[in-house]
């Protein structure tokens, strides 16, 4: 038998007759001060890892599948004796996803994290890097690895036992070369397929705040892909999984109209697209089960939702409407922190940054400058343009902010406690997102620079290690 319990969002415990293996773990009900679990993880669902997991699955490196907070949760194992050791990294395998190029900035989640040096650094002694494609043996599992249409390493898993199969696509494209190999007669017959329902967002809502432009496009051109997906399959049962969360601000911040901006498509449409198809379909939630046995699938609802959820009431909440308005970015009331440093040390810091980016090379190709304007705590806006081949910057004004155009050849307007706040390190890049305005990715190059992963890493070390202290005094 397999036994497959939902973590929430793309995280899966997968257990069979030897092996437990955790797949993409994110574990807290918050991912970071922008995005949290939805439907929400029960506080009690941690218990599924006591004893320990075999191996630990990454599908990639963003934060959301490579949560390193919750990493740094299952490393001790309360379930111990007091002469057992409770640390588990040791004797816990990492498989993860390499590729042949170089770690590269890339445009979400938090930057390339080196998954190997996090890893390393938490403790963790087995690691088994993948090439995309490749198989790899896990006990009694037989991993095989597909690539994901993507310019990082990626990779959707197919677990097969001699009980069953099931395909975890996690937030992969569909590549061809997935679509070759199930095209082939000899394919495996996959028994349960989760498969990403949530694969474009409308361009420009989050990053310039555009207003939604052809809703029925983006709405179709997801549903496509997620078609593409379940006909390659062709699952017993296809669930439609990695969405699991909402944007929501740890404040007071009103984020509703990004949660009925940015998702096209809802596995709860993908549900009722999959009737459509006249294939067999579910929903499952945080501590729901699935069970696997001779080709026959059994789903138990989790005992702290016994009726099991309200996907419809659930996913109503982050259903796109065509009809929502999106709020103008305005400095005042899109920010975090304080400025208690001057515009002039806030720009010079963020120049240095910038170099050796993928914008600081892209702009010594064309040339490009860059118009950034600062809203200060004394409510003055200035302007200013940067320009990355001299290292130059020039003060262009003082006022209001000047409308910006999709055409303009690169903008970013933010506030300068906002910056100052991400310049030191008190804000993930993750959790950054509507908190500025831009047509280019001058802000999220700089804060993927890795200092702001490896200070985050170490934060979280420390944090860690003062529980342990906590607890032995």
């Amino acid at each position: 038998m397999i036994r497959l319990t939902s973590l929430g969002h793309a995280a899966v415990l997968v257990e069979t007759a030897t092996q437990r293996i955790l797949v993409d773990p994110w574990l807290t009900q918050r991912l970071d001060r922008f995005w949290e679990h939805h439907p929400e993880v029960p506080d009690d669902l941690s218990r599924a890892l006591d004893g320990g997991v075999d191996h630990i699955v990454f599908s990639h490196h963003h934060f959301d599948h490579h949560h390193f907070p919750s990493l740094a949760k299952i490393l001790d194992d309360s379930d111990v004796d007091f002469d057992e050791s409770p640390r588990r990294a040791p004797e816990t395998n990492c498989v993860f996803p390499v590729g042949p190029a170089l770690p590269r900035f890339t445009a979400s989640g938090l930057g390339h994290q080196a998954m190997p040096w996090t890893l390393r650094r938490l403790g963790f002694e087995r690691l088994t890097p993948v090439t995309p494609g490749d198989t790899v043996q896990l006990g009694d599992v037989l991993v095989r690895t597909f690539v994901s249409n993507v310019p990082f390493p990626e990779m959707s898993l197919l677990l097969q036992t001699s009980d069953g199969n099931v395909m975890l696509c996690g937030d992969s494209i569909l590549h061809e070369s997935t679509v070759q190999f199930f095209d082939r007669p000899d394919a495996p017959r996959v028994d349960v397929a989760f498969v990403p329902a949530h694969s474009v967002s409308p361009p420009g809502v989050l990053t310039e705040r555009r207003p939604l432009i052809d809703p029925q496009g983006v709405k179709a051109r997801a549903r496509a892909n997620f078609d593409h997906y379940v006909t390659t399959l062709n699952a017993r049962l296809t669930i439609p999984s990695s969405f699991g969360w909402k944007v929501s601000g740890e404040g007071a911040e009103d984020y509703d109209w990004c949660n009925r901006t940015i998702f096209p498509f809802t596995p709860f449409e993908a549900l009722q697209r999959l009737r459509e198809l006249d294939r067999r379909g579910a929903l499952w939630g945080p501590g729901q089960v699935l069970e696997i046995q001779e080709g026959t699938t059994v789903l138990h609802h989790a005992p702290s939702a016994p009726d099991g959820y309200d996907f419809e009431s659930l996913f109503a909440e982050v259903t796109m409407d065509p009809d929502f308005v999106v709020p103008a970015f305005d400095p005042e009331r899109d920010c975090w922190g304080r400025q208690t440093r001057d515009n002039e040390r806030l720009i010079g810091e963020l120049m240095e940054l910038l170099v050796g980016t993928d914008f600081w090379y892209r702009a010594l190709d064309s040339g490009a400058s860059h118009t950034l304007s600062l809203h200060g705590d004394d409510g003055v806006t200035s302007a200013y343009l940067l320009e990355p081949v001299s290292g130059r910057v020039v003060h262009i004004g003082t006022g209001a902010a000047r409308k910006h155009t999709a055409e303009d050849s690169g903008y970013t307007e933010i506030a300068a406690g906002t910056l100052q706040s991400l310049l030191d390190g008190e804000l993930l890049f993750g959790s950054s997102y509507v908190l500025w305005a831009s047509n280019s990715n001058l802000l999220s190059a700089v804060f993927h620079h890795p200092v702001y992963y490896t200070r985050y890493v170490e934060q979280v070390l420390g944090a860690a290690a003062g529980s342990e202290r906590k607890i032995d005094a």
